[in-house]
């Protein structure tokens, strides 16, 4: 129960702390800052999905309706950010809702080729209703009504926090053990009493209004949005390769994950002079060295290591006693 407790106690601190380094951040530094918070919503996201069983494809969908949403809004009825992430979220929570109900018969392999499907349809879209949303010349957010990007920054920050604090409370309630029921089978789910139906309608809801948001928030910052950009698999790539590198299933994994993406990102970005594919490449050199060697992710290795250190200090502990009882035996018929 300790352990538990100084666990969320940290996960709290940690939220506190990322904001407070986002308003201390150099300007110069704003973007490093806004890459890294966006990508551990996107990451939270997708983890909340895979936590049900749920291998999505379409996190590039939710995060480009969400910042479609955002542009048009800004675009074509002059509303401001906090007015227009709104309607992102409620673009991404009725995506969630529509991927649930379509496919709720479909699981594993299938669902994510349904996701996948749903994505690509989605860009089509964007590509024919030129009139909304500009179609391949893509659309723009007016100048007037954007911010700097340390602000930008900051509230990409504040997102992060949030979904890691719902990540938390989430961890830690009757829905976090319906999904892992989910998990191991929606037919075993139901026979524990589970509507898995509601449950999966549940957690694409939030897990898409999670992506839409930092889409909407992508959208704003960037200042343009056109079908390549939001609906890119790059994104969804990311998305999945945070999870399973910081530690898939659990609440800092994702964290983890997307700090370290985001670290060699921009180290590779430097090193390679933006050199077109080295970023891709060395992602999935890093997604099978992950796979291969930490299949737990960095969160597994750190607890196997801190395992085997508590297995090693009780060994230590039980040596050192029995080595005393045996010295105290020794003395004892000495003297007789």
């Amino acid at each position: 129960m300790s352990s538990l407790f100084n666990t969320k106690a940290a996960l709290c601190v940690l939220s506190v702390a990322w904001v407070v380094a986002a308003w201390a951040t150099p300007p110069q530094h704003a973007d490093l800052m806004f890459r890294a918070s966006t990508l551990i919503v996107l990451a939270i996201s997708w983890n909340l999905m895979a936590n049900a069983g749920l291998i999505s494809l379409a996190h590039a969908s939710f995060s480009g309706i969400g910042g479609y949403a955002a542009a048009i809004a800004a675009k074509t009825l002059g509303l401001s950010l906090i007015a227009a992430l709104p309607l992102s979220i409620i673009a991404g929570v009725a995506l969630g809702a529509f991927l649930a109900v379509s496919t709720g018969r479909l699981s594993g392999l299938f669902f994510a080729i349904g996701t996948l499907a749903v994505s690509e349809a989605l860009r089509v879209v964007a590509l024919m209703v030129p009139d909304i949303t500009g179609g391949a010349q893509g659309i723009d957010v007016p100048q007037s009504l954007r911010f700097g990007s340390h602000f930008m920054a900051i509230a990409a920050a504040t997102l992060a926090a949030v979904a890691l604090l719902l990540s938390l409370k989430l961890s830690v309630s009757r829905f976090h053990y319906a999904c892992r029921a989910m998990r191991s089978g929606e037919s075993a789910a139901q026979m524990l009493g589970l509507n898995p139906r509601h449950y999966r309608l549940g957690v694409l809801t939030i897990s898409g209004g999670l992506a839409s948001c930092a889409g909407g928030l992508s959208a704003w910052y960037a200042g343009f949005l056109d079908p390549r950009i939001a609906f890119s698999l790059d994104i969804t790539i990311v998305a999945q390769i945070a999870p399973l590198l910081g530690g898939l299933y659990t609440v800092a994994g994702p964290v983890i994950g997307a700090l370290v993406l985001t670290a060699v990102g921009e180290a590779t970005r430097l090193g390679f002079n933006g050199m077109s594919g080295v970023g891709q490449l060395l992602y999935g050199v890093i997604l099978v060295v992950s796979v291969l060697l930490m299949p737990h992710g960095i969160v597994g290795l750190f607890r196997r290591l801190a395992t085997r250190r508590r297995t090693d200090i009780e060994h230590s502990r039980t040596s050192l006693a029995s080595a005393r009882e045996r010295n105290t035996r020794t003395h004892t018929v000495e003297r007789m």
